[in-house]
């Protein structure tokens, strides 16, 4: 069987979590919302695995939709199919 894919979605989660943030400082954005800027940086860093209720602060922060987060270029359908073994 395929191995999960995990560490490679969150990786690409981190990533985008990164490129929206772009130049905004880790503490600009904990000022919008319920976190710390270093919470943040390690969801940024994929230095932790986020409970649902930092990743909904990190996107406050932003002021973007959390869906926006995961909205990464993987393949999901074909890793899924993988996964069934073809099926």
């Amino acid at each position: 069987m395929n191995e999960y894919k995990t560490k490679k979605i969150k990786e690409l989660i981190a990533k985008k979590v990164k490129e929206t943030k772009g130049d905004i400082p880790y503490s600009k954005i904990a000022e919008k919302c319920n976190t710390t800027a270093a919470r943040i940086s390690d969801v940024a860093n994929n230095k932790i695995d986020c409970r649902l209720s930092t990743f909904i602060d990190v996107a406050t922060g932003l002021r973007i939709h959390p869906k926006e987060l995961f909205d990464i270029l993987f393949e999901f359908e074909e890793y899924y199919a993988d996964l069934d073994g073809g099926i």
